[in-house]
């Protein structure tokens, strides 16, 4: 027998350029404080990667201290390592099975000291393993807060354990810890599990431990011997048959013995030995004040209150993104406009450049660099806002307020929370799902997913608002981000009822204290986000510019277009004219064929569409061609420069006319926003447009992500459900509105969109109740 010395997370898949001396995992609770310690350790100097196998987040550190190069891994937060069959969650999989098969030199315990007793289980479960590791106590502040007082060096004897106290919100004691990390990196534990008083528990892992193999020591079998009591699922994977058919029989004897499973039986020692230990080193103030943190939740969390707030939050946030990011887009956009559009046409006309060559290079990837930029500000605020959110302390609340309605739709409430990070991203909302124990609850959080408005609809939003509606425009965003968690929920509602029944897992969450954001905590953690989201994004935009640059510039019979009539006669207008009769019952006309493009665009990343609209109506309005003697280098940038003290002048304004401030008269005047207000048919195509963006085909890393999350049938299904659901209220609000208009087509629109709806929900009940194998199967969810 050979314990664990393979795994999915095996230390050759790790970054090679760290050249690490030795390796250090971070193991805690969720909300025990980990990844900030994460972040004081290892500052900027991190890689953010998946797990090989599976698409769940991981996060590796580099930490230079004292000519030793340390690397840090954040595990994913777990309560136990007791891990008894696939259907627990994964992150939790991911961690138990890192730590059981002992990859990292050191282990680094992070436990929160206002709630001891809780996180002291999994302690146990570690110092049983006898591998090198030290505890950090976070949080000691709270603790203090609190009223309660902590013997620590009874602690650390009773446990025979280093113990390193540390406030990593406040940066103390992180020196200290990384001190304690070189000094004990080889030093094992020496906790000896003998809070056991079951005779009958004491034989059976005594009698276990001595059909183990010799090549382990006396403590390691103990340790696996216990393990295999209680169901252990890695540990049964490297074990002898014939020591398994013992284990059953043990098993089975306890059973009939103590009335009791050896799980229950081993999980009910520990709380006895953490009680004892818990009576012994912590003292509470009886007299404590109530914290700054009940007096929050008291409101917060209200029954009424929670509800409306929750919601006024999330506007401040759309509020800060559009108009505090957004003062800063000019800047962006004229700046990099300048440099790779203005500026290489100029430079490439002047070498007697061919025009192809301009086309390619200035209207194509220079026009992509240029969108992928004016990102920037916008969406680096909302990721601001979040992590200051996060920090804060209330965004874990945020599942927590709307449980109630929720759970009242047959949903679970948790699903909120990867639903709330799929404003950033719809892949890591998808990711976010792994959770959730319920298998049914996480094949429903993910086809919940896509229709939350992410971070790139948020900049279609913002162009289009700024278009169409300079007055009022916060709220059509505002409102645009409800119909999505409308659209989730009514998804999620129909599932429940047809392909994904039975009750909703109850919600049982740690909500962590509230406490002052950490402003380099803080930066880190959006800028990673923003980081992540520029380099994605630019990896589409910028080939997608480029091959939309040349099939605009090209025309069917190959030769090069730059006449007055270029639009006209190019290969991309000719493919887009083709295909607009389509979308024509949503108001998008045969002139506007631009729109239809970056809708098919938009499939593989929803930031294409802004790149590709801007493209095709700067061509059109022929807005990419320079003259030589229009082009001021210094001039342009600035015109930049200057934008900011402007637009930051308009922010008084910002409260009455929230995108107006973002949209000078000038620009919404003539180019792109002048071109785009022309094409469409007035605000009501806009809003049919966007509906249409909102609701329709998720991008194809979100697909992939749910390909490997719910197996390939639920990718497919979601495929066709969101850009049905889509084109049917996209084309339903338009008719509707031009109702006036022509009021029995419209007629005709609306009733065959409901009966289509109708008809698919019902066979898709159908299809549930009956007795056919469907692919992905009704329990059959996953591979993983």
């Amino acid at each position: 027998m050979k314990l664990l010395t393979e795994s999915c997370c095996d230390e050759k898949t790790l970054d090679e350029s760290f050249q690490k001396s030795f390796t250090v995992a971070l193991v805690g609770n969720p909300n025990c404080g980990k990844t900030t310690v994460f972040n004081r350790l290892t500052g900027a100097r991190q890689r953010v990667g998946n797990w090989p196998g599976v698409t769940v987040e991981r996060k590796t550190g580099l930490l230079t201290y004292q000519d030793k190069k340390i690397q840090v891994m954040d595990l994913p937060g777990t309560y136990s390592l007791n891990v008894v069959n696939e259907s627990s969650s994964v992150d939790e999989r991911i961690a138990c099975e890192y730590i059981l098969a002992k990859n990292a030199d050191l282990i680094i315990n992070i436990l929160d000291a206002s709630n001891l007793e809780r996180h002291l289980y999994l302690t146990m479960q570690l110092l049983e393993m006898r591998v090198p590791m030290l505890i950090a106590l976070n949080m000691m502040d709270v603790a203090n807060e609190r009223g309660i007082k902590i013997k620590l060096k009874q602690l650390a004897k009773e446990l025979n354990c280093v113990i390193v106290p540390i406030e990593a919100h406040k940066n103390k004691g992180i020196e200290v810890l990384k001190q304690k990390m070189v000094e004990h990196q080889k030093n094992a534990s020496h906790f000896s599990i003998n809070y056991l008083k079951e005779d009958i528990l004491k034989k059976a892992i005594s009698e276990i431990s001595s059909l183990i193999k010799t090549e382990y020591s006396s403590h390691q079998k103990e340790w696996i011997a216990t393990r295999l009591l209680e169901d252990d699922v890695f540990v049964r994977q490297k074990v002898d048959s014939v020591i398994l058919k013992d284990v059953l029989k043990w098993q089975q004897t306890i059973r009939d013995t103590l009335q009791e499973d050896p799980d229950i039986l081993l999980a009910d020692a520990r709380y006895r030995f953490i009680e004892k230990l818990r009576s012994k080193t912590v003292i509470k103030n009886k007299n404590s004040k109530t914290t700054w943190t009940t007096y929050i939740d008291n409101i917060v969390l209200n029954r009424i209150l929670g509800i409306p707030i929750f919601l006024m939050v999330m506007y401040a946030m759309f509020f800060f993104a559009i108009n505090i990011g957004g003062a800063f887009q000019d800047f962006f956009d004229i700046g990099s406009n300048t440099l790779f559009v203005d500026g290489a046409s100029y430079g490439l006309a002047h070498l007697g450049a061919p025009s192809w060559l301009i086309v390619l290079l200035a209207n194509g990837l220079g026009k992509g660099i240029n969108t992928t930029v004016t990102f920037i500000p916008v969406i680096g605020a909302m990721f601001l806002f979040l992590a200051l959110l996060e920090d804060s302390g209330y965004m874990a609340r945020a599942a927590f307020i709307m449980d109630r309605l929720m759970r009242a739709m047959g949903l679970p409430g948790k699903s909120f929370v990867p639903m709330i990070v799929g404003f950033g991203c719809n892949v890591p909302a998808v990711m976010a799902a792994r959770t959730l124990e319920n298998k049914r609850d996480r094949i429903l959080t993910v086809m919940m997913s896509p229709f939350m408005s992410c971070s790139a609809r948020l900049a279609i939003y913002a162009v289009f608002t700024a278009a169409f509606f300079p007055v009022g425009g916060q709220n059509i965003v505002f409102l645009l981000y409800l119909i999505g968690i409308a659209m989730a929920m009514l998804t999620g509602l129909m599932l429940r009822k047809t392909l994904l029944q039975g009750e909703p897992a109850p919600l049982v969450m740690e909500l962590p204290s509230y406490h002052l954001p950490n402003i380099k905590t803080v930066l880190l953690h959006a800028w990673q986000r923003l980081k992540g989201f520029l380099f994605r994004a630019g990896k589409l935009i910028l080939p997608i510019c480029i091959l939309i640059g040349a099939c605009s510039a090209w025309n069917m019979n190959g030769s090069i277009v730059l006449n007055a009539d270029g639009d006209a006669n190019s290969v991309l207008s000719m493919v887009g004219r083709m295909v607009t009769p389509i979308f024509a019952p949503m108001g998008i006309h045969q002139d506007n064929w631009p729109a239809t493009v970056g809708l098919v665009t938009g499939i593989l990343a929803k930031e294409v569409v802004i790149g590709t609209l801007n493209a095709l109506y700067s061509q059109m309005g022929h807005l990419g061609v320079l003259q030589a003697n229009a082009f001021h280098f210094f001039g342009g940038l600035q015109q930049a420069v200057l934008s900011i003290p402007a637009n930051l002048a308009q922010l008084g304004n910002s409260f009455s006319n929230p995108v107006l401030a973002i949209a000078p008269v000038h620009v919404l005047a003539q180019g792109v926003y002048g071109l785009m207000y022309q094409r469409f048919d007035g605000q009501v195509g806009a809003i049919a447009y966007l509906l249409f963006v909102l609701l329709y085909f998720p991008c194809v890393s979100t697909i992939a992500a749910m390909w490997r999350e719910v197996h390939r049938g639920w990718a497919i299904f979601s495929v066709f459900w969101t850009t049905g659901i889509a084109y049917g209220v996209s084309v339903g609000f338009y008719q509707l509105a031009t109702y006036a208009k022509h009021p029995l087509s419209s007629f005709y629109w609306v009733a065959g969109i409901v009966m289509a709806l109708c008809l698919t929900i019902t066979g898709v009940k159908i299809f549930a109740e009956s007795s056919i194998k469907y692919p992905w199967g009704r329990y059959e969810f996953s591979r993983n």
